[in-house]
């Protein structure tokens, strides 16, 4: 069964489909953009998981990508029109923080290809992160002016140390599918294109157990990782990011397809 999510667009930027009895598949549909975090998917995303979250038929939540990518991250041409006033407005991808954090029932990220910026850190949000053998994540945002602003400095770094998340976040370095797993980063790898069809898998044994004891042992470990976490800390730097000359300037040669030069504020 799949269900079209209402969008402005013809084609709707989250396909959901419940692929076996108590599983639901949230597929980002946006191809040309590679999945780019717009204000209109995340929105249509947070929709489909409450959808799913008061779905008592519901026992497991799959967000996927497509075959070549999971997500670009966050969509560049929205981000250059924001300054740190209108990203504190909006409260720029806390909604999706809230949100996802929001669900109880597990989510497992299916991370074909690329996982980049915000793409990245939405498969941090979720609880399980399954991955192809050639899937690569990423944090560029500082190569733009900005820091990952959801969740992206406080998760990295409790699930692999300060050492390798200053490696990934400052100087920009991706992480590679197989290291990822060794660091306990992604729970498993496989070949491409079969990492759904596992997550699938995965998510209908999930379904086959008390949810009330899923629900439960989702809050205790989550609970546990974030000891020591101050996301309200990071989202004040990254906001302050937003109003920036580095910003500015990071976001104008993305798009006029030019090296950056920087300055300081």
């Amino acid at each position: 069964m799949v269900n079209s999510v209402t969008s402005t667009m013809t084609e709707p930027l989250v396909v959901s489909s419940t692929p076996a009895d108590g599983v639901r598949v949230l597929a980002l549909n946006r191809p040309t953009k590679r999945n780019a975090l717009s204000q209109a998917l995340i929105g249509d995303l947070l929709r489909e998981l409450a959808v799913a979250s008061k779905d008592n038929a519901v026992r497991a939540i799959i967000i996927a990508g497509s075959n070549s990518f999971f997500c670009a991250g966050a969509d560049i041409k929205e981000i250059s029109e924001i300054d740190a006033e209108e990203a504190r407005r909006r409260r720029y991808l806390e909604d999706l923080c809230h949100g996802l954090k929001a669900v109880r029932k597990p989510i497992i990220a299916a991370v074909e290809g690329l996982a980049l910026g915000g793409g990245f850190e939405l498969a941090l949000m979720c609880d399980i992160i399954y991955a192809s053998d050639v899937a690569r994540f990423g944090l560029p945002e500082v190569s733009i002016g900005l820091i990952p602003g959801a969740g992206g400095t406080q998760r990295l770094t409790n699930a692999v140390g300060k050492f390798k998340a200053m490696q990934v976040i400052l100087l920009g370095e991706q992480i590679e599918s197989k290291e990822a797993q060794a660091a306990g980063l992604v729970a498993k790898t496989f070949e491409p294109g079969t990492v759904l069809a596992n997550a699938v898998e995965a998510a209908s044994r999930l379904a086959s157990v008390s949810p009330t004891a899923l629900s439960l042992a989702k809050e205790a470990i989550c609970r546990a990782d974030d000891t020591g976490r101050d996301d309200d800390f990071e989202r004040s730097l990254y906001y302050h990011a937003f109003g920036t000359t580095d910003k500015r300037e990071g976001v104008g040669a993305f798009l006029e397809k030019r090296k950056p030069l920087w300055k300081l504020d």
